[in-house]
């Protein structure tokens, strides 16, 4: 019986020491991003050197408060801010994909349509707070929030104004 015990945890302790290259767990969706379906459009991240499509005044509105200069970065690539004021602080990002094979409006999850922004535009409640889901061109910008609700009149204008930089910005 003594050997059996020792056998055992000879196995169970030695595969504890053993490395195995790779990841433990898939790589996370990035926030507010559709999942994938097969036989649908696919995205394409990080197709923006620059996804800060709105400026501090723009998440502003959007957050109702004063953010910190938003911020570019991260792998996969978004944009940032956090308000400077409130308890608990909102924060908000901005994702701009690219779409492979089909169109962006394909891919918009369900959600309470927001006409007048983009070719077509939803608001949706995602893991990481309601985002705006704006298909435009060849592009799904997704403008997500957390820990505040922005009403649909902050959430149009702020879309609107990420569309207007979408055609500025350079690819």
């Amino acid at each position: 019986m003594q050997r059996v015990l020792v056998g055992l945890a000879v196995l169970v302790l030695g595969g504890c020491a053993v490395a195995v290259p790779g990841r433990a767990v898939p790589e996370p969706t990035p926030v507010g991003a559709p999942q994938p379906v097969a036989g649908r459009p696919t995205l394409v991240a990080d197709v923006l050197a620059d996804e800060c499509l709105l400026d501090a005044d723009g998440f502003a509105l959007v957050v109702e408060a004063p953010v910190e200069p938003p911020a570019n970065g991260g792998d996969p690539r978004s944009c940032s801010t956090s308000a400077t004021r409130g308890t608990p602080r909102a924060l908000a990002g901005i994702n701009v994909y690219g779409v492979r094979d089909g169109s962006p409006v394909d891919l918009l999850r369900a959600g309470r349509d927001l006409p007048g922004v983009g070719d077509a535009a939803r608001v949706v409640e995602t893991v990481g707070g309601p985002t705006l889901q704006i298909a435009t061109g060849a592009h799904l910008v997704t403008i997500t929030v957390a820990d505040c609700e922005p009403d649909d009149a902050r959430w149009a204008a702020a879309g609107r104004s990420a569309v207007a930089a979408l055609g500025r910005t350079p690819r």
